[in-house]
């Protein structure tokens, strides 16, 4: 049993490290996204400042590159969670598998240490018996 428990333990884990690489891409994304975000702000001030015409076209296309690398990473996000999901369900299954098995383990556990304890009762009256007719 403990072989087939250490099967289901290395497949979890392998189940783990896919989804952990697909939530690090999610959370790579994500981090894209919000330094998009300070970027617009920064240049935001910065163009504020300004009063130069040029400038403010400038930040207009700055903008609408932002806005276009900011769909590019949302869509990517989306694709990223719908990669995840079927992984999630696989971490789910080898948890509920591996705890099963655990479950049973000390099931068996807790069986074989009562038998032992009544073994070694019919052992220690056995002993008491044998005295007690020795001495008789």
């Amino acid at each position: 049993m403990q072989k087939v428990l250490d099967l289901r333990n290395f497949q979890l884990d392998q189940a783990q490290a896919d989804l952990g690489k697909i939530i690090a891409q999610i959370n790579q994304r994500n981090l894209q996204l919000k330094e998009l975000a300070e970027k617009k702000v920064l240049v935001t001030r910065r163009t504020d400042a300004s009063s130069n015409v040029s400038d403010y076209f400038a930040t207009d296309a700055y903008f609408k590159l932002l806005e276009q690398t900011k769909e590019r990473l949302l869509q990517e996000i989306v694709t990223l969670e719908m990669q995840a999901q079927p992984k999630r369900e696989v971490v789910r299954e080898c948890m509920k598998k591996v705890k099963v098995l655990e479950e049973l383990k000390k099931k068996r556990y807790a069986q074989w240490k009562k038998e032992v304890e009544k073994e070694e009762e019919l052992s220690l009256e056995e002993v008491v018996a044998f005295q007690s007719f020795s001495k008789e």
